[in-house]
């Protein structure tokens, strides 16, 4: 099965490299999506033989993941990794991830730096408390539990899985929004638990803003699946109830 590694980039030229180096090893091929980056990203990500898709301007995390994945579709690749270019994510979890999809035990499997709670002291105070109130909401959302960690983005795909996915989402919110999809689709989810390095406090989630966006697109996609469940019941024919076979009576004489 060919693997495809999509990654997304802004402004990581310290990181970049290294990132994709250690990727190429566990992959048959990496598409870096360059979203726009001021510093010298765009120019080292040039030179390292990989799939380069540039945007000259930011259009935000969810542009750049879908058009990574729509490159990874046109290509057929089987199985599509998705993992974020800072350096957090140890690309050496691509093999624990790929394995579950190649036997088959899952349709989408999910790197979550949540799973194990011994590991959430080495998360920054901000990314804890607001990874736990959105993952809370998105499951809310999707009336059942699917995940425990909905910002992660260290995620595994199989091809059909991805191909379903309705990803409309432009910036942050995707993350919700691909678990959201999954749910709605039936997917079968599988969780590893996995150990994220940070450099910083502050999380690249620009807090309130993105907040209120990933409850928007959350709180948009249930109204529109509500309502056109509601639309389907009303157009289905009611089935028709069996007519009662009426006895003939006979009076013996």
């Amino acid at each position: 099965m060919r693997v495809a590694a999509v990654i997304p980039a802004y402004n990581v030229e310290n990181t970049i490299a290294k990132v994709v180096s250690q990727t190429k090893k566990f992959v048959d091929e990496v598409i870096a999506i360059n979203d726009g980056s001021k510093d010298g990203t765009f120019k080292i990500l040039r030179k390292l033989g990989v799939t380069v898709i540039n945007h000259p301007k930011n259009k935000g995390l969810g542009c750049a993941l879908r058009d990574g994945f729509k490159e990874a579709l046109k290509r057929g690749f089987d199985i599509i990794v998705t993992l974020d270019s800072d350096g957090q994510h140890n690309p050496e979890d691509i093999e624990r991830l790929v394995t579950r999809l190649k036997k088959n035990q899952a349709d989408v499997v999910i790197g979550s730096r949540l799973l194990d709670q011994k590991e959430w002291s080495n998360f920054p105070k901000t990314r804890l408390y607001g990874n736990r109130l959105m993952t809370l909401f998105t499951n809310l959302i999707c009336h059942k539990k699917v995940t425990t960690d909905s910002q992660g983005g260290y995620r595994a795909f199989k091809r059909e899985a991805l191909k379903k996915l309705e990803l409309k989402a432009e910036r942050m919110e995707i993350s919700s929004e691909i678990i959201f999809e999954v749910a709605k689709n039936n997917l079968r989810l599988k969780e590893i638990p996995i150990k994220a390095t940070y450099d910083r406090e502050i999380s690249n989630v620009k807090a309130f803003r993105d907040i209120y966006r990933i409850l928007k697109v959350l709180t948009q996609k249930r109204l529109k699946l509500s309502k056109k469940r509601i639309r389907t019941s009303q157009f289905e024919p009611v089935p028709n109830k069996p007519k009662k076979r009426l006895r003939a009576s006979h009076n013996a004489k």
